[in-house]
């Protein structure tokens, strides 16, 4: 297996673990490409947004709009950590 077959093995077990909409999931994501602190703090920025959501828009039309916030902000910085990440151990 060649270190670009780890590398792209690695992205897509990154995406898997932010697309599943949990906290604990989306954090061990980003535990794993060292990036911790920022994705506690990208999770409670998101938890506020989406709050705020369900608080002004009603049941389910707030949900439609919560949900994608919330799935899809952590796997953009996951996927764009997890390439700079994979960047970085290629070089040494």
């Amino acid at each position: 297996m060649t270190s670009n077959d780890k590398n792209e093995k690695f992205l897509k077990i990154q995406l898997i673990l932010a697309v599943v909409p949990t906290f604990v999931t989306q954090l061990i994501a980003f535990y794993r490409i060292q990036k911790l602190v920022y994705g506690i703090i990208i999770e409670v920025i998101i938890f506020f947004v989406d709050l705020v959501i369900q608080m002004s828009i009603s049941w389910p039309f707030g949900m439609i709009i919560a949900l994608p916030i919330s799935v899809l902000v952590p796997l953009y910085y996951v996927r764009k950590w997890t390439l700079e990440f994979n960047r970085a151990k290629s070089q040494f």
